[in-house]
């Protein structure tokens, strides 16, 4: 390993380098590549960037024509045996360039750690014969960044049945949905599957899913509405289709992304102004239907329903208060994560107010102690609207042990108007007022 000029350091290999090693490797008989061989190979990938030095090292080794099995051989050696990332992702980079059916399993397997997706998608299209399919395989399997980056492989794809699902389902993930709506409108062309005359339920779903995802990410992190070129007659085509279709809340929260995006849009939008103008009014005439508040109160009238939170943004968006159901469903003793406590907490006035703390207050002594920091976080932020009650909540965030938490306490005591503490409110910010704090950022402002 070469060291930096002052030795404190390792310099990593280039790809040529490190092709120069790995063809020596291959050169020897298998018999005597030595275990020791192999561990210095690895710590001497451990030093490298493998997203940094993938493309030069695939050139290097298609250049000299380095054989498939010698590239497999070490490829699976690393990747079911290293012990540090980078090797491991070398590995995957080198089965890409030399593996072959056989790797197929090993290569979905270790795709679904978020960590190793991306090279594990891009070695399953080079080096299985249904490349493709592979890689939405492995996509189906992840959720999260894994997803996002599987289904970034497929971006050119022309599978009929990989361009339905990225329509219907593909582009969802649990970071943003964001991240993939631009891609799965393009590749799976959107304005096509649309123009046909009979759309199914998934079709439909996903492209609102798909158009509210854009309207959301406009100025994200991907492409938003505003720079999807078919956007117009797409726009056109989904409003028809919402306007006969069986109203859902997840329709609706759909169209309440899309009908904000018009409300509040880019400060150009690449469309003639008659374009921009009808949209604007065909969906802010689409929210108005009397049809989708009824399907609200409907909704929220079962306070037991696990999706009962979905319906709390139409309900605001369409001016109701359902005051009424959200204390039913608090009632029931929901999660104190469940987003129904901060929507009672931000829309509540101060005759419910005391009620709902005093439910979240009982809550607590249930509350398993892997949420029980979180929840605390939530009311220590939202008790600043309501200085007159949930002391016993505020004090149980003052003694949590993450300092996140007890600072968003102290904050909002801080914050209290003086004549609604408590005794033992009062005290204790006395207390901390007076006194040295254990933790200097937890200073009182």
């Amino acid at each position: 390993m070469r060291r930096t000029p002052d030795g404190d350091g390792v310099v990593p290999p280039t790809g040529v380098e490190l092709a120069d090693r790995l063809e020596l490797l291959m050169l020897a008989p298998v018999s005597s590549i030595s275990d020791e061989r192999l561990r210095g190979l690895h710590d001497l990938l451990a030093t490298c960037s493998p997203i940094e030095i993938a493309d030069e090292l695939g050139v290097e080794v298609r250049r000299r024509g380095l054989p498939s099995d010698g590239l497999r051989r070490l490829g699976r050696q690393l990747s079911e045996h290293g012990t540090h990332r980078a090797p491991v992702k070398i590995g995957l980079v080198l089965l890409g360039l030399g593996g072959d059916i056989r790797d197929r399993e090993l290569l979905l397997l270790l795709g679904t750690l978020d960590e190793l997706t991306l090279h594990a998608a891009v070695a399953l299209q080079r080096s299985q014969p249904d490349g493709d399919l592979a890689v939405h395989a492995l996509a189906q399997r992840v959720v999260g960044w894994g997803r996002i980056q599987a289904v970034r492989t497929l971006r050119d794809t022309t599978d009929p049945a990989i361009r339905s699902w990225l329509l219907c389902e593909g582009f969802r993930n649990t970071i943003m949905d964001e991240y993939l709506a631009h891609l799965a409108a393009t590749t799976g062309d959107l304005h096509s599957a649309l123009s046909h005359p009979h759309i199914d339920v998934m079709l439909l779903n996903g492209a609102g899913g798909i158009l509210a995802a854009m309207a959301d990410g406009q100025g994200g992190p991907a492409p938003g509405l505003a720079d999807y070129s078919d956007a117009v007659p797409v726009l056109r085509r989904y409003a028809d289709l919402v306007q006969t279709w069986t109203p859902t809340v997840a329709m609706l929260l759909d169209l309440i992304s899309i009908a904000m995006f018009f409300r509040h849009p880019p400060q150009e939008l690449p469309w003639a102004p008659a374009d921009i103008e009808y949209l604007t009014a065909r969906y802010e005439g689409l929210l108005h239907e009397p049809r989708w508040s009824a399907l609200v109160l409907d909704h929220l009238a079962d306070p037991r329903r696990p999706d009962f939170h979905l319906a709390l943004r139409p309900a605001e968006v369409l001016h109701l208060s359902p005051t009424a159901q959200l204390l039913a469903r608090l009632e029931t003793g929901p999660s104190l994560l469940d987003p129904t406590w901060v929507h009672a907490l931000r829309h509540s006035d101060r005759r419910h107010a005391a009620h709902i703390i005093d439910l979240a207050e009982r809550r607590l002594a249930t509350t398993p102690r892997s949420e029980r920091d979180h929840a605390l976080l939530l009311f220590a932020h939202f008790l600043r609207r309501h200085p007159e009650h949930g002391w016993p909540l505020l004090r149980s965030a003052l003694t949590s042990g993450t300092p996140e938490v007890r600072r968003t306490a102290l904050t909002t005591l801080a914050g209290w108007p003086v004549d609604t503490l408590t005794q033992e409110a009062a005290d204790y910010l006395r207390t901390v007022r007076t006194s040295q704090p254990e933790h200097p950022q937890e200073a009182t402002p």
